[in-house]
């Protein structure tokens, strides 16, 4: 083992116990809501699996309630309840498996980022200790178990397992469908008309599967994720949050705030592709090796995300997944705007400290039934909204280019 790999893993075994250390103790309550319980969100989908073994009827609210681990209703599609389990399975589950996946959570970004310098370690240590990332560990939702899925499928080269997980991910929440473009980049030198074909089977299964699924799906969504809870204000990372923070100050119309405001998004992101597609093909020549591959899922499931939904903060871990590449094209120091992402990435980092905090410790009043905030609770949100604007703005401006590439290069091939 070189001095390198040495020093990478003990900073893994280093900073795992240091996070154990903050999860158990009431500093992590001075920046995160900390749950009833540890890994919150971890025990209570097995608690869906434990009512489910025991005979409860999850789909039946009013079943479920006599359930002895009843905690809410299942908001997660049926396929989760697929998992195997028993007494001793729970006992792995809920005592073991937590730190089991946190600790491969750090050895996995540490490996992808592979610091060298002390600015790569710093960059680490905020990637892991933010409290974004943080309130992912105490909760431990499923999102870090999609993080470590979209490391894994992108190592992999037996590909049908990738497919396979994919399938399975979807299934059990929506979102990391967008993780189907695995697919072209998983192999470039696989034609584009067996990459339409694959994912045409996989429609078909899908849609054969959502068919013999149907009821439970459908209870799923209407008793359990349409009312399992959004972000508000408060620790949220969305495209929405500007338009709401709008609607708040200016009383302005909230549909017409969406549109200006996604509006301005697409603006943006054309503005910055413009200025950085004079280098496209020094950006995107490393876009097929594993940091490029990890930049397209981790960018594409974050945009998705920061579209589509009203997410927690702790969805903005696929935010990591953007690092080793940014790292590496800072490094090729190929376009100021590149330098600049990597800088607005570590400001918003440290910047989630101070915003954590007010979100903790702002309290909300109430006048006439309406909610009223301080003003440095607006200012705090605001700032963060716009970084995650700008952020994800120009990430997805790389995004586009390394889908142009993909496209010459399958231009390049198809021309042999």
């Amino acid at each position: 083992m070189n001095n390198q790999k040495l020093y990478q893993s003990i900073f893994v075994i280093l900073f795992f116990f240091v996070i154990i250390y903050l999860l158990h103790s009431d500093i992590v309550g001075k920046f995160i809501w900390k749950g009833e319980t540890l890994f919150g969100d971890f025990k209570t989908i097995i608690s869906w699996l434990e009512c489910n073994y025991l005979g409860f009827d999850v789909y039946n609210l009013e079943d479920t309630k006599n359930c002895p681990s009843y905690v809410s209703v299942l908001f997660y599609g049926h396929l989760w309840l697929n998992i195997p389990f028993n007494e001793n399975l729970k006992f792995f589950y809920l005592d073991y498996l937590p730190y089991i996946t946190i600790f491969l959570f750090f050895i996995s970004i540490t490996f992808i980022i592979n610091p060298k310098s002390l600015l790569e370690y710093f960059v680490l240590i905020l990637a892991l200790l933010n409290p974004s990332t943080v309130l992912l560990f105490e909760r431990l939702g499923f999102d870090i178990f999609v993080f470590l899925s979209i490391v894994f499928i992108t190592f992999n080269s037996f590909y049908i397992i990738n497919w396979f997980t994919i399938f399975c991910l979807t299934f059990i929440k929506i979102y990391p469908a967008i993780l189907g473009i695995n697919i072209f980049i998983e192999n470039i030198d696989r034609s584009f008309k067996k990459n339409l074909l694959i994912i045409f089977l996989l429609i078909m299964i899908s849609a054969v599967y959502s068919y013999v699924n149907y009821d439970k799906y459908m209870i799923s969504i209407i008793d359990g994720g349409l009312n399992s809870g959004k972000a508000g204000y408060h620790y949220l990372f969305s495209l929405n949050s500007l338009p709401k923070i709008f609607k708040y100050i200016l009383n302005f119309n909230y549909i017409l705030l969406l549109i200006i405001f996604y509006s301005s998004f697409v603006l943006l992101t054309k503005f910055f592709y413009k200025k950085i597609d004079i280098d496209d093909l020094k950006i995107t020549k490393n876009s097929f090796l594993i940091s490029g591959k990890l930049f397209t899922l981790g960018a594409g499931i974050t945009l998705f995300c920061y579209v589509a939904f009203s997410n927690y903060a702790y969805r903005e871990v696929f935010i990591l997944l953007l690092l080793p590449h940014i790292i590496f094209l800072k490094k090729e120091n190929i376009n100021n705007l590149l330098n600049i992402l990597f800088f607005l990435i570590i400001i918003r980092f440290l910047f989630l400290f101070p915003y954590s905090y007010i979100n903790i410790h702002d309290g909300i009043k109430h006048i006439d039934s309406a909610r009223i905030f301080s003003e440095k609770f607006i200012i705090a949100i605001t700032i963060k909204s716009i970084l995650d604007f700008v952020v994800i703005s120009l990430s997805t401006s790389i995004l586009f280019l390394h889908i142009k590439n993909f496209f010459r290069y399958r231009k390049i091939i198809a021309n042999k």
